[in-house]
């Protein structure tokens, strides 16, 4: 005689529940890195760490490049920001054929936020977000007369 499925489920329940049965490991969280950017969480850390050793004097240089340099700087990171954003939605999204379909995307982000594309992925949205932060700041930048016109 067979049991049905309702009766198996109910009967490893009950062995679970006696003592001394070994327990199943509790399912792990996902890595919300692997999830959304497709990094492991791991490679994350090493690239963190990397970075942290030299955070003051990359950021030193950085800035002061970007604020020599306000048009560059709003170019160069509107194409990174567009590369990647095609790199990870030329597959997934019908609407983003070309690198220039990514990089209009992208500026309307940095600027008015409105466009007829839109991001499907997860990593394309995160991209996205990262220009809406980054994007004003770097058009303010460029705007902004030179302090020694004030």
């Amino acid at each position: 005689m067979a049991l049905t499925v309702e009766q198996e489920q109910a009967l490893t329940d009950l062995v679970q529940r006696l003592p001394g049965a070994a327990t199943a490991a509790a399912p792990r969280a996902p890595d919300l890195l692997q999830t959304w950017l497709d990094v492991s969480g791991a490679d994350a850390r090493r690239a963190q760490q990397a970075l942290s050793a030299h955070k003051t004097q990359l950021e030193t240089r950085l800035l002061d490049w970007a604020e020599q340099n306000p048009f560059d700087a709003a170019l160069e990171f509107l194409s990174a920001a567009a590369w990647a954003f095609y790199r990870v939605e030329r597959d997934a999204n019908p609407k983003i054929v070309t690198y220039t379909d990514a990089f209009y995307y992208i500026a309307t982000c940095a600027s008015v936020g409105y466009s007829d594309m839109f991001a499907v992925t997860q990593p394309g949205l995160a991209i996205a977000a990262l220009v809406m932060i980054v994007g004003p700041a770097l058009t303010n930048r460029l705007l902004d007369r030179p302090r020694s016109i004030r």
